[in-house]
């Protein structure tokens, strides 16, 4: 599972635009204890939501946070490490189990965000619950050219790692693409607690490393093949909502970097359709704009 999951991702990251990742063994250390620890306590009940953080007296523990399990594991202790974690039901094969896995992330808001972010390296853990038909699989990623300050817990800094160049623009999901997820898979934090089943999510990201670096949004549109605007919600990081159109929203976790844009359709897109994105916006004060199609899956 972990060989097909680094795959996809990388393919994933190389056609937006944002760069791969290498493949880093401590990571994998560090993911595959995680990944552990989340499976076997989710089977005996003593946790029932996803989690980043370890507790010492539960089963399988390893080290309480992403960081200490890496630097457990042998991470140096200037390199940045953040985190994505998910859990799902048993699937057919290998390639089936990291489809499941990477596509959870890539239908998110922040996990998507977080999963196309600046990193370098990536491990991967992953562990399998025969009896109750689940798995857990958790990404751990690795920053450190250009690393500045104390790692925190979980993060990344935007201002190190692999950069785009300052006129690219990054999407997703990507042009062209097909068997797009029609809806978003649940997330905490939530990003839109007041939308009982939204769609897809659709990003923008520009690179955004030096500070006061920001994309406004002037406007963020999805509209179907039979020319229907979709209903959805632009969301933006606080410190863009000046400059941005009046119908963008603030992120209410403040979990959103500044060079990042989201559409959120309302409701669950429609089977087997063509949309067309188009985006217009602002990095710095330059105008920027993009226009791309996907097509839903069933």
């Amino acid at each position: 599972m972990q060989a097909s999951a680094f795959s996809m991702l990388n393919a994933y990251r190389l056609a937006m635009g944002v760069g791969e990742l290498s493949q880093d063994t401590v990571l994998d250390t560090s993911g595959q204890a995680h990944a552990l620890y989340l499976n076997a306590n989710f089977a005996n009940g003593s946790i029932t939501a996803v989690t980043h953080n370890e507790v010492s007296t539960n089963a399988d523990y390893y080290a309480a946070t992403p960081l200490s399990r890496a630097q457990k594991a042998g991470a140096p202790a200037t390199e940045w490490i953040s985190e994505n974690a998910a859990v799902g039901l048993s699937q057919a094969s290998s390639s089936a189990f990291a489809s499941d896995c990477v596509g959870q992330f890539l239908n998110t808001v922040y996990h998507l965000q977080d999963a196309t972010e600046v990193q370098e390296t990536i491990g991967i853990g992953f562990q399998q619950n025969t009896t109750q038909g689940t798995y857990s699989c958790v990404l751990d990623f690795g920053q450190t050219t250009g690393v500045s300050g104390t790692p925190t817990a979980n993060g990344y800094l935007t201002s190190a790692g692999q950069q785009m160049a300052t006129t690219a623009i990054a999407h997703s999901p990507l042009a062209n693409e097909t068997g797009v997820a029609r809806a978003m898979t649940a997330e905490s934090p939530n990003p839109a607690p007041d939308l009982a089943s939204p769609g897809r999510p659709i990003m923008v990201r520009v690179t955004a490393a030096n500070a006061g670096d920001v994309l406004t949004v002037t406007s963020f549109t999805l509209t179907s093949s039979g020319g229907t605007v979709v209903p959805a919600r632009i969301i933006v990081p606080s410190a863009a909502l000046t400059g941005s159109t009046s119908s963008a929203t603030a992120d209410v976790n403040s979990a959103m970097a500044v060079g990042v844009a989201f559409l959120l359709p309302q409701a669950a897109l429609a089977a087997n359709t063509t949309y067309t994105v188009a985006f217009s916006g602002q990095r710095d004060g330059t105008p920027i704009s993009t226009t791309w199609t996907f097509t839903t899956g069933s």
